[in-house]
């Protein structure tokens, strides 16, 4: 009874062994429910399972680090560090961002156990590190067949030093030499960049001064140093002192802020160019021209650029406030109220007042009386110049469906517009295009019911590092 006893658990044994792993066919627990340990022989106890996956889902959470474990009675013949790569890369173990994951692989007939790292662990866990966990924690237990104990133990230590905060620190922090160089290669797009940027604007005739108004571009010269020869410093300092990318963004975000304040004092410098020419409405609107600029300057750069908006705004208004001298006997100017300037308007552009399109200021001479009426229109306005009296307080109405399109015809609308000034009012007529049947078929259900409901790996890499032992 014996002798057959131990022939059955021999035939076991033997036909556990015979089972030979590839890349492809070792299951992906991660996907299929999210655990850690993938032991498709059931080489280990649940409850040691349901202990390192524990283990690994806490360390996770708190270092970002990505541990798998392995199981595998046999992968035939091939090498145990060339499978552990190619089963890494497969799987995409780690994150991304860092390559911070772990393969432990055990293999039953090879008698090996293999620790491979990512990139991002290879400070943390070098390759004598690793040695050292398998052969005090690990290899012993082997030894005696305790393979529960000896996994445990192992993957206790290494989570042990994966949890320090220095650890931890690393885990996070990005590869600082892939910077270093990243920085030649950056430097160079943008200097390609930059000086097609620079042949565009000199093809435009951006570099030109204008024939109408004072001097309102920037040189070539200047241009070339403020945003080719300043930025194109910037990367060389970055990558002679192999800053890390943190202060590099630093001085990227101070450069733009640099570019900011040196634009603001140049158009307040154009600005007053136009005021002493005696042009303080082309120096308003030279400004206003810049308002959306200055409020995504703002949005995206909030220091100090929420700072910097209600100067650009007072000096704009400074501008178009500023005293001017009547232009029939040069003597000064006094501009009206609002309540005052109404005098001196048109009904319909009172109206535009009222309705937004236009806002007017009034001059009058304090010595001959002259008026100078000045008009600033609104950018973005819904309202269009009436055809019959030609003030811009033409307005669209209403829209309206008179006959709805069908799948055999097509429908029609209206379009009513009224002037606010002179009430003139004029019906468009519009076409509702015919409907066309859809082709497109019902929501395939299917398509979704096969999610699973486990997690993933991050897509991480591995250089080759690690260890093995042997028993």
């Amino acid at each position: 009874m014996k002798n057959i006893l131990l022939l059955m658990l021999t035939c076991a044994s033997l036909s556990v062994f015979a089972q030979v792993y590839t890349v492809q066919t070792v299951p992906n627990t991660k996907l299929i429910n999210n655990s850690y340990v993938s032991d498709p022989t059931k080489i280990l106890h649940d409850t040691t399972v349901s202990r390192i996956n524990q283990m690994l889902g806490d360390l996770e959470k708190a270092a970002t680090a990505e541990v798998a474990v392995v199981m595998l009675p046999s992968i035939g013949e091939e090498d145990h560090v060339d499978f552990a790569q190619r089963l890494f890369r497969y799987w995409g173990i780690g994150q991304a961002s860092n390559d911070n994951g772990l393969l432990i692989l055990f293999i039953m007939d090879q008698r090996t156990i293999r620790f491979h790292t990512g990139y991002g662990v290879e400070g943390v866990l070098p390759d004598a590190t690793c040695k050292r966990i398998q052969q005090r924690f690990m290899v012993p237990y082997f030894k005696e067949g305790d393979y529960n104990t000896g996994m445990l133990r192992g993957i206790e230590a290494t989570v042990s030093i994966l949890s320090k905060p220095e650890a931890i620190e690393e885990l996070f922090a990005r590869d600082t030499s892939q910077d270093h160089y990243a920085y030649i290669a950056m430097g160079g797009l943008y200097a390609v960049v930059a000086l097609v940027f620079f042949l565009m604007l000199a093809l435009s005739g951006k570099f030109k001064p204008s024939p109408d108004y004072p001097r309102v571009t920037i040189t070539r010269l200047h241009w070339l140093l403020l945003y080719f020869a300043l930025p194109l410093a910037v990367f060389f300092v970055a990558y002679n002192l192999k800053w890390p990318f943190s202060i590099f963004l630093a001085a990227l975000y101070t450069l733009v802020i640099v570019w900011f304040i040196e634009r603001y004092l140049r158009a307040t410098a154009i600005g007053k160019k136009f005021v002493l020419s005696g042009q303080q409405q082309d120096a308003y609107n030279f400004m206003n021209g810049q308002k959306v600029y200055w409020i995504l300057a703002a949005v995206f750069f909030p220091l100090p650029m929420i700072l910097l908006y209600p100067l650009f705004r007072s000096k704009r208004n400074s501008f178009r406030n500023h005293p001017r001298t009547c232009k029939k006997c040069k003597a000064s100017t006094t501009k009206l109220s609002e309540a005052q300037e109404d005098e001196f308007l048109k009904e319909g552009q009172i109206t535009e007042e009222k309705v937004g399109t236009i806002d007017y200021d009034v001059w009058k001479c304090n010595s001959c009386g002259s008026i100078e009426i000045l008009r600033y229109p609104t950018k973005k306005s819904k309202f269009t110049h009436c055809p019959k009296c030609s003030f811009l307080t033409y307005h669209f109405g209403a829209r309206r469906t008179i006959e709805r399109a069908t799948y055999s015809a097509d429908g029609y609308g209206e379009e009513e517009r009224t002037c606010m000034h002179c009430g003139h009012h004029h019906i468009d007529k519009f076409i509702i295009p015919m409907l066309v049947m859809s082709s497109s078929s019902g929501s395939d259900s299917s398509s979704s019911s096969s999610s699973d409901s486990g997690g993933s790996w991050g897509g991480g890499d591995s250089g080759g590092g690690g260890a093995s032992s042997s028993w």
